[in-house]
């Protein structure tokens, strides 16, 4: 596969399922649609093993609890090995410059609105000296004004709700501040999925690195804390704390021979291995490594090959529920794989969804066209991965995963998600309503409730949307262009039709990235490969279209951006000297 340096990835925290235990063709038992959180024991369908987690977990869970915590910056971060200020590590935008020494101790208390609360087995209670340590988190959201923090309790601070880890997330970026909270609820309601704990949080924030004589706290707004997958996890949700657990960073199954390797390997290297795929769990790559040389082993069945790791279930429901909350940015990242380390299969573990339920749009209002490439709805969105575009060959696995996409649209309803929706407004309105978190807010205030009305009605409109993407051929990757004295060699990868339609080409060349005026133009190419000669020198652009023989279009995954951010789908530049 042709793979452009111009390519741009768009790209599971949740657990997925518990001990291992044989049905035989028993339903997953599960929370009806018109339930706000679903509860009881998960036993998974159809005879093979399945693990399920034990749903009782979120009995305690409260879908309005604001849990407030006062976090100091202690003074020693000014003479420590590395000295480092607040103002410092916030001020880092580009993942590169977050490095793993990038963080400052703190000390994290509990408290409500009148102020910290003193008692035993309340975090924090009686100290005086830091007893975690806080860092920034995510990637996209280092470039915003409002910073998501990854605190870690020392091992001498006990735990917080058997959480040893403390995820901050700001979401600045979603105006509803609740695309995230709205997908992890559903994923409770949802078989073959698991989900984890949520809170939302009142953060207060006392900086002793600003160089003031009296810090005082000052108030950071609403955040929502979200359970971090590790070991601790994997044993909390009754999965197997000793299993492979994942979280995949830029992993397209491809099996990375030069960066994946066995942790006995002379040649290994984690923070290579964790450019791909992090590790979270076991440090046995052995099963991940023969998944993946199998998965790229075009000799063999990969039904077979897709049966043996995989869980057709697990699989299906995490792609239809990314169908049905339209969170796009699933390709490479934001899930996890985990695999009990005596069991043969992974399973998909979701992770990180403020970006789905329509967020393209709303971030591009009034610019439906620049919101998301023609690919980015349904299979197509994961056709670059070997896992999708070797799977969804298969005409049955096609119309299995329509067959999961309308169940769960038994579940994932309007009147549930405005149900859902509306049990947030009450807490997060008052917040967004005020300062901090008003001041950043990428939205009307006045909107908010046209917001919600609009996320509500879009499970079905993204059902019928993937329905109709279907018909549509699959996206490919467009190549460099080769130059052979006066000739230029223009080379694509082939398109692919569900349908098996015909597909042919459609190849320009303009003088421009928008091809309001090409000055070559071909059609009806059967051939992935042109050869023009004799171009004048200077600045091109060139861009193919695969057609079938029902008239519907795609264009190539590149995408070319131009001096004012504006994206190109399908279209790459070049040169001739």
């Amino acid at each position: 596969m042709i793979r452009p340096k111009y390519w741009i990835t768009f790209a599971i925290l949740g657990s997925l399922l518990a001990g291992c235990s044989a049905s035989e063709g028993d339903d997953q038992k599960d929370g009806k649609p018109s339930e706000v959180v679903s509860k009881g024991d998960l036993t998974l369908s159809s005879g093979a093993t399945k693990i399920a987690e034990n749903r009782h977990i979120y009995d305690n869970d409260k879908v309005d609890e604001v849990t407030t915590f006062y976090v100091t910056i202690t003074d020693d971060n000014l003479t420590s090995e590395q000295p480092l200020t607040w103002s410092k590590l916030n001020s880092i935008q580009y993942p590169a410059d977050n490095t793993d020494d990038k963080k400052v101790n703190v000390l994290v208390q509990e408290g409500d609105e009148s102020g910290i609360i003193s008692g035993v087995g309340k975090l924090g209670y009686g100290e005086d000296h830091a007893n975690a340590e806080m860092s920034l988190r995510g990637k996209s959201s280092l470039n915003s004004n409002q910073k998501s923090y990854k605190i870690k309790l020392f091992d001498d601070a006990g735990v917080w709700r058997n959480q040893t880890s403390i995820n901050l997330l700001k979401h600045e970026f979603d105006f509803t501040r609740v695309r995230n909270r709205l997908s992890f609820d559903y994923f409770k309601m949802i078989p073959n999925m698991t989900s984890y704990h949520m809170q939302f949080v009142h953060l207060y924030v006392k900086d002793e690195t600003s160089g003031a004589s009296k810090p005082a706290f000052a108030d950071y707004g609403l955040y929502e804390q979200v359970e971090q997958p590790n070991k601790r996890f994997l044993r909390s949700h009754g999965l197997d704390p000793n299993g492979q657990l994942y979280k995949a960073e830029n992993f397209e199954f491809y099996r990375y021979p030069d960066k994946l390797k066995k942790a006995d390997d002379p040649a290994y290297n984690k923070s290579l291995f964790e450019t791909v795929i992090s590790v979270e769990g076991n440090n046995d790559h052995e099963k991940l490594l023969q998944m993946l040389d199998e998965m790229n082993n075009l000799s063999l069945d990969f039904d077979e090959v897709f049966d043996r790791y995989f869980d057709r279930d697990n699989y299906l429901t995490w792609m239809a529920s990314n169908i049905l909350m339209d969170n796009i940015d699933t390709i490479t990242q934001n899930f996890l794989l985990y695999s009990p380390q005596n069991g043969t299969k992974f399973y998909f573990i979701p992770w990180d969804y403020d970006g789905g339920w329509g967020f393209n749009e709303f971030d591009h209002k009034g610019k439906p066209g620049e919101a998301r490439a023609p690919w980015m709805r349904g299979i197509s969105n994961y056709w670059e991965t070997t896992l999708a575009s070797r799977f969804f060959k298969n005409p049955d696995n096609v119309k299995q995963l329509e067959e999961k996409v309308d169940e769960l649209r038994q579940i994932i309803t309007p009147a549930q998600t405005k149900a859902l929706l509306s049990s947030y407004r009450g807490t997060v309105l008052p917040f967004i309503s005020r300062l901090p978190d008003l001041t950043y807010l990428p939205g009307k205030l006045s909107q908010y409730d046209q917001e919600l009305d609009r996320i509500a009605g879009l499970s079905e409109v993204n059902a019928e949307l993937f329905k109709k993407q279907l018909q549509l051929p699959m996206p490919f990757f467009m190549g460099e262009v080769a130059h052979q004295g006066t000739q230029s060699i223009f080379h694509w990868d082939a398109s692919y039709d569900l349908q098996g339609d015909d597909i042919t080409y459609q190849f320009m060349v303009a003088k421009n990235p928008s091809f309001t005026n090409p000055i070559i133009e071909r059609k009806n190419e059967k051939s992935s490969t042109i050869t023009l000669d004799n171009l004048a020198k200077g600045r091109y652009f060139w861009k193919v279209v695969a057609q079938d023989s029902k008239g519907n279009v795609m264009p190539s995954f590149d995408i070319y951006q131009d001096t004012d951010n504006v994206n190109y789908y399908g279209v790459r530049e070049f040169y001739i000297d």
